[in-house]
Formats: structure tokens, C-alpha cells, sequence
């Protein structure tokens, strides 16, 4: 059995803000679609390269809050002039389980993984939740480093092995 390891949490907040970006633009990709709008349409609304959408979809960048806002102005804006289509809504893109993962990353900012564990009820199970995207990351190319990986997969064994 692999025990947790001293920098285990730190490498867990690395790979939970992964999980993040991940649901976020993922959420954001499904408002895209709802509304037939195209990667490149609002990389261009929002001023920037064609394929910035595309890229930070792919390679998970981290935008910033101002591009995030401009992303959902470009989109309200693209529709506007049509009745066909819902203007998008903040919760539909930062929904309740981003603001859970986000949580968790502050709870592992303030205390060991072991810890929460053991005091936590929902962490196990919230670990065992994660999963898809864990494996989601892990097919993306250059995301996910050996070392998260390996911290995730140790959580996992524990709570597999002491049913916590």
C-alpha cells in the first residue's frame, strides 16, 4: 500500500485546479454548442487570436477573470440579435461543482490530505467523484504531471484500503 506522502496535498491542489479549468471551460464549450456559436467566432468577439479559445480549451490555460467575463459578453453579445437563443447565465458555466472543487483546494491549502481524510465524511467520496476527470486529464497531452497523478492515486489506495 502506498502511504500519502508529505507534499501530497500541495500536489493535489495542483491537480484539483486542473479538475477546475477543466469543468470550466468544458461548461463553457457547452454553452458554445447550445448556442452554435464556434471556438474561433468567440476567440474573434473577444479581440483576440482565432484559436485562443481553442487553445486554452485544449491545453487548459488558466484565463484570467476579465477574459472570462469578456468570454460571456462575447457570447450574450453573438446572440443578441436573436431570439433563438438564451443569453448565458454565470451559474451555467461556474456551477455548484466548480465551487465544490474550489473548496476542497482551499481545504487542502490549510490542511493535510491525511487530516481531511480522517475528518471529512464527503472527501473520500468526493475523490472517488473526480475520477472521470482525472482520467480525462491524464489523456490530455502534457496536463497532468507524473507527480499529480501519482499524489491522486495514493488518495485513492487509501481510501480503497482503509474504507475512508
Amino acid at each position: 500500500m502506498s502511504q500519502i506522502l508529505p507534499n501530497d496535498s500541495f500536489l493535489l491542489q495542483e491537480l484539483l485546479n486542473k479538475v477546475l479549468l477543466y469543468r470550466l471551460t468544458r461548461n463553457l464549450d457547452k454553452e458554445l454548442q447550445n448556442r452554435k456559436i464556434s471556438h474561433a467566432e468567440l476567440s474573434g468577439s473577444t479581440g483576440r487570436k482565432n484559436n485562443w479559445f481553442n487553445r486554452t480549451f485544449n491545453e487548459l490555460e488558466d484565463m484570467r477573470i476579465s477574459t472570462f467575463i469578456k468570454s460571456l459578453a462575447a457570447i450574450n453579445k453573438i446572440i443578441s440579435n436573436t431570439s433563438k437563443f438564451s443569453p448565458v447565465e454565470v451559474q451555467a458555466v461556474i456551477d455548484e461543482e466548480i465551487l465544490n472543487i474550489a473548496s476542497v483546494i482551499i481545504d487542502l491549502s490549510m490542511n493535510d490530505v491525511r487530516y481531511l481524510l480522517n475528518n471529512d465524511p464527503d472527501l473520500p467520496k468526493f475523490f472517488e467523484d473526480i475520477k472521470f476527470y482525472v482520467d480525462s486529464l491524464r489523456a490530455l497531452k502534457n496536463v497532468l504531471s507524473l507527480e499529480e497523478s501519482d499524489a491522486y492515486d495514493r488518495v485513492l489506495n487509501r481510501i480503497n484500503s482503509e474504507g475512508n
